[in-house]
């Protein structure tokens, strides 16, 4: 296997500062996996909206909405546990391909078993919960490898210009399903997000290097397990960013649960309007990258961790009083401007805080935090279906606030980050 070395400055036209921000483009390998991200978030994006508004046009119930969410999201809380060693141990550039496979073959038997007529529920739930374990793969190995090809020195820069793929690829796969789902309908609209997967499968064959941090020894899995383990107990800094993670995924990103229900039934602008709510939420995680790098020299991460996590929490207090279309997607784009920011602090302290040989089970750790999103969807689901999407939100915003604050006086390693 080849290790690429740090490439000359080819941007060195652009004023230092700007430089900065493109520096992992220098590397070819990076390049690719950028636009193989592209294509996979397109498949996100339409994967968002798709089966929001799947499930409530079959079941007209929210509470359901929330629990197809959280089928998706619940393998996290275990395969991360796995996902880390095993991309410690097996070339991430094959976990990425054979993940990104996974999610083809799922959205082409939707798309079949919709134009077949005979597409149930629960048939829903298993595909869903197959691209969840697919997907933590996928995203555990990802983040990873853009580590490996940049090395330690540009890992945050790596990690917000592959945020900023993420969401670039759901801003457009956001709208294409919402346009889709009117014009085709849903199985048409399946159909096209598996070529979008197939498209960022294909671009991954071009990955020839594994990366000049790649771990020149790589433990059984077995043993990375148990170490994994022991990791957890021992480095306390990695344990108190997965509880961070899951707090943020319980008790913010859930928001998303509620988008069909407002686009439906509060909002009233469809499933056309619920791609416009989603693109927007895509658009403001990257407009969360520019803002994480203009704060990228900012020394206490911790502190600011735990600032911006509140000021989540106080984005959707404000988007519970959104009554019209307009309010409500400067509120979301609001939001997911702090979320691309966590996103990103989350993932880039967890690598820079273990060893290099170790980093799989670190971003392993984050796929577990994120795993506890289930919990978050189900809760926002039932509350809102209980009483209302706007009490939803506050009861979650003010929750996240308070949590955080908690945070900051009982993790004191955190505040010192």
């Amino acid at each position: 296997m080849e290790r690429n070395e740090p490439p000359p400055d080819t941007f060195d036209w652009l004023p230092p500062h700007f430089r900065g921000l493109v520096a992992a483009f220098r590397y070819s390998e990076f390049q690719v996996l950028w636009i193989s991200t592209v294509f996979n978030q397109l498949g996100q994006g339409m994967q968002q909206v798709l089966l929001g508004w799947l499930v409530l046009e079959m079941t007209g119930s929210i509470t359901m909405v929330g629990v197809v969410f959280a089928v998706r999201s619940a393998p996290n809380l275990v395969v991360g546990f796995i996902a880390g060693p095993v991309a410690d141990r097996i070339d991430r550039r094959f976990l990425m391909v054979t993940s990104v496979i996974g999610m083809m073959v799922v959205s082409m038997l939707g798309s079949l078993f919709l134009f077949g007529g005979f597409l149930t529920v629960w048939q829903i739930m298993a595909g869903t919960f197959v691209l969840g374990v697919t997907q933590a793969f996928y995203m555990t190995s990802r983040q990873v490898y853009a580590y490996d090809i940049v090395g330690s020195a540009a890992a945050v820069n790596g990690i917000a210009l592959i945020s900023l793929a993420q969401r670039v690829g759901g801003v457009f796969g956001a709208l294409i399903a919402g346009a889709l789902i009117d014009w085709w309908g849903s199985g048409g609209t399946f159909l096209v997000m598996a070529i979008s997967y197939a498209l960022g499968a294909i671009a991954l064959f071009w990955l020839r290097n594994v990366g000049q941090s790649a771990p020149e020894e790589r433990e059984p899995i077995r043993e990375n397990l148990v170490n994994y383990f022991r990791a957890l107990s021992d480095n306390k800094i990695m344990l108190s960013l997965m509880v961070t993670t899951a707090a943020v995924e319980m008790l913010g990103f859930s928001h998303q649960v509620l988008l069909p229900v407002l686009a439906r039934d509060v909002l009233f602008v469809g499933p056309a309007g619920l791609g416009v709510l989603t693109a927007f939420r895509f658009a403001g995680g990257a407009l969360g990258v520019l803002v994480t790098a203009a704060l990228h020299q900012v020394q206490r991460r911790g502190i600011m961790l735990l600032t911006i996590i509140a000021l989540f929490g106080g984005g959707e207090i404000l988007l519970s009083f959104s009554t019209t279309l307009w309010t409500a997607l400067v509120f979301i784009t609001l939001i997911n401007v702090v979320a691309s920011v966590t996103d990103i602090l989350h993932q880039s302290l967890l690598q820079l805080n273990v060893p290099n040989q170790q980093r799989g089970r670190a971003m392993g750790s984050w796929i577990v935090g994120i795993g506890t999103a289930p919990i978050g969807q189900l809760q926002i689901g039932y509350v809102s279906g209980l009483t209302s999407p706007k009490i939803a939100l506050v009861v979650n915003g003010t929750l996240l606030v308070f949590l955080v604050l908690t945070m900051g006086i009982v993790m004191p390693r955190l505040r010192r980050l």
